[in-house]
């Protein structure tokens, strides 16, 4: 399919802005990450049906739970206005390049918060989730896990395993849960099976295999 020529703006834009900072396109899609092999920022120049240009989405996906798409766990819309493309290319341009630089911060933003698992925890606890009752507990539970702290980590996941939700995917995720509990009562252990589950997702993903150690982040 041929781009029009709103999105080839799009994408040179950001590759201008995006590439000196290791961050790159997702095939040739409107998409971008800045991958940091436990988690992806992932920026996305959102288009609207029957309107051509762009607003932005940025936000952070774990790839701590096993699945093959891309979401938005901490963040996603940005407070900007959608960006009308009229045929004036270099207006156009101009409008993107801010998405991007707006994009670039938080994608900067978030590698300060995340620079390794100490430093992530505080952040990650004090973010408030879409399904914090699920989710939120999932991503509080595992960050806990993941620095010693079993006991806090069990708290979190005690309150996912007490949720409800009609959908089947729920019940896979509480029987995850439960051999997380049941099979990592050891913090290296446990570490270990979120390593598994991260490769696991990163090639679901079609992400570059990358050896994820946390001791060292």
């Amino acid at each position: 399919m041929i781009q029009p020529d709103y999105s080839k703006i799009i994408n040179k834009t950001a590759k201008k802005v995006f590439r000196p900072y290791d961050i790159k396109q997702k095939g040739k899609s409107r998409i971008w990450l800045d991958d940091k092999g436990w988690y992806t920022t992932v920026i996305e120049f959102q288009p609207f049906t029957g309107r051509e240009g762009s607003t932005l989405n940025v936000g952070i996906n774990f790839n701590w739970h096993e699945q093959v798409y891309f979401s938005f766990d901490i963040g996603s819309g940005q407070d900007v206005d959608f960006i009308e493309y009229d045929g004036n290319e270099d207006r156009f341009s101009k409008e993107i390049e801010k998405l991007c630089d707006l994009a670039l911060n938080k994608v900067l933003e978030y590698r300060e918060n995340l620079q390794n698992i100490q430093k992530a925890k505080p952040f990650i606890l004090s973010q408030i989730y879409t399904s914090e009752d699920i989710w939120g507990n999932y991503h509080k539970g595992t960050i806990c896990g993941l620095t010693n702290d079993l006991v806090e980590r069990n708290e979190y996941y005690q309150k996912l395993l007490q949720a409800d939700h009609p959908g089947e995917w729920l019940n896979e995720l509480k029987d995850h849960v439960n051999l997380l509990i049941a099979d990592s009562g050891h913090q290296d252990k446990f570490s270990g099976k979120i390593i598994e589950i991260i490769s696991k997702t990163r090639a679901l993903k079609k992400l570059p295999e990358m050896e994820i150690n946390f001791t060292d982040c």
